[in-house]
């Protein structure tokens, strides 16, 4: 009986954590231009409270990415691939900062790459 109640309070600590971690991290592009990975270029937008970080999913309903790789990094702030998403961390102080991702794999059974560049204002 003790396991069970030491389990299940490891399980509500542990979804606590993971809630607020996720309430600390949201999406970086509220509407993003759809890449067709036909070689088209979109171009994203973010803005971002400085010190905070955002985490974007890249996939489409029809697309299967193969390739998902930082072309330019940001001068600012840190972005990392994270599967088919990206990761960024701002700075702690406000300003501008642009990257580059490169996406590769398949959509509607056509195989392709696009590129989407971010660009980001730190306020």
């Amino acid at each position: 009986m003790k396991i069970k109640a030491a389990a299940t309070s490891l399980c509500v600590f542990a979804g606590c954590w993971l809630q607020a971690y996720a309430a600390t991290a949201g999406e970086c592009v509220s509407r993003p231009e759809r890449f067709e990975l036909a070689s088209d270029t979109v171009y994203w937008t973010v803005s971002i409270p400085s010190g905070t970080e955002c985490l974007q999913g890249l996939r489409g309903k029809t697309q299967l990415l193969n390739e998902v790789k930082l072309v330019d990094a940001p001068s600012a702030g840190v972005a990392t691939i994270a599967g088919p998403s990206f990761r960024y961390q701002a700075s702690s102080s406000p300003g501008t900062d642009r990257f580059r991702i490169a996406v590769s794999g398949e959509n509607r059974r056509q195989r392709g790459s696009s590129i989407i560049v971010v660009d980001v204002t730190i306020r």
